[in-house]
């Protein structure tokens, strides 16, 4: 909460998107980890989110409850028919994921054709910046740290869902249907109503995030869409560890800090370094981040055990 104060404007700019972008993550981890949907359309709903708000918010005389509820709500209604039509006609798998990669290149494609609604590759400008109005009561995250804050909010709620999600029922029965989903059916359950759910809910923390990120950079560009972006979002949960919440955000932040420091420091050839850790991750703590600590803090705890034993 102190960190503003802390840093310059610079390092508070990438701060703020390192906490909307952890958001995506969640969102991710959400369908990934918590369910075992590999999906590579998380940066579509992102991007369709942020494309959202900028074009209410471009229309009002700020970014208000409206443009952050349209943000939500076109990626969840659009998830929850990929999921009707997906999910309740058999996809699954690595089908599922051809699916996805395959709406995040026609969302691509929409965003750079609709010019008149979208700006086509120039993107979306004359976004306002986040107010929310309360009656009398008005919460303005438009200027300095506001937009910090703003994200932040939106983080804690995002974590706040994901928490509850995780130690619910619903999230138990998840769980069952990533590890067998068969054996959830022979159980009673809806496993295709489950997973449609997690995915519309997993659309609209993502949908929140994009919508966060256009009220920080004030444009919502194609590359918000892009099957990049969509990749970039895969490495980060799967560094941190995807089958934890934590690990969405360690992810996120050790690798747009990478980002940013290897492009100053080696400007050309920096996306070599940055994909040469990626793999290394992945080869050696294939359970992320998250995972290495855990099991690196059983093991010392099982050696602890047996010395004491002696």
């Amino acid at each position: 909460m102190v960190l503003p104060s802390l840093i310059g404007a610079f390092h508070l700019i990438l701060a703020t998107q390192i906490v909307a972008f952890a958001l995506v993550a969640v969102s991710l981890q959400l369908l990934w980890g918590r369910a075992g949907q590999l999906s590579f359309g998380q940066a579509a709903f992102f991007g369709i989110g942020a494309y959202a708000y900028g074009y209410v918010s471009s229309r009002d005389s700020a970014g208000g409850w409206l443009a952050i509820c349209v943000a939500v709500l076109i990626p969840s209604a659009i998830a929850l028919l990929m999921g009707y039509f997906l999910f309740f006609g058999g996809v699954r798998g690595a089908y599922f994921s051809i699916v996805t990669l395959a709406f995040v290149l026609i969302t691509y494609q929409v965003a750079i054709s609709w010019q008149s609604v979208t700006g086509g590759d120039s993107g979306l400008t004359g976004i306002n910046g986040l107010i929310l109005q309360f009656g009398a009561f008005k919460l303005d995250f438009s200027t300095g740290q506001g937009p910090y804050y703003g994200a932040l909010i939106f983080l804690l709620l995002g974590l706040i869902i994901a928490t509850l999600v995780r130690f619910s029922s619903f999230g138990l029965v998840l769980e069952a249907i990533r590890e067998d989903e068969n054996r959830a059916k022979f159980l009673g359950y809806n496993t295709s109503l489950y997973l449609t759910g997690v995915l519309t809910l997993s659309a609209a923390l993502a949908g929140l995030a994009g919508g966060a990120y256009a009220s920080v950079s004030l444009i919502a560009a194609p590359d918000m869409v892009g099957s990049l972006l969509s990749i970039e979002i895969l490495t980060w949960v799967a560094i941190g560890g995807r089958n934890h919440i934590a690990g969405a955000l360690i992810g996120t932040a050790f690798m747009r800090i990478l980002n940013d420091q290897a492009s100053t420091l080696l400007q050309s050839s920096w996306p070599l370094v940055v994909g040469l850790v990626f793999v290394a991750v992945v080869l050696f703590f294939p359970a992320g981040i998250i995972g290495a600590f855990t099991n690196l803090r059983r093991r010392l705890t099982t050696y602890a055990t047996k010395r004491e034993a002696r």
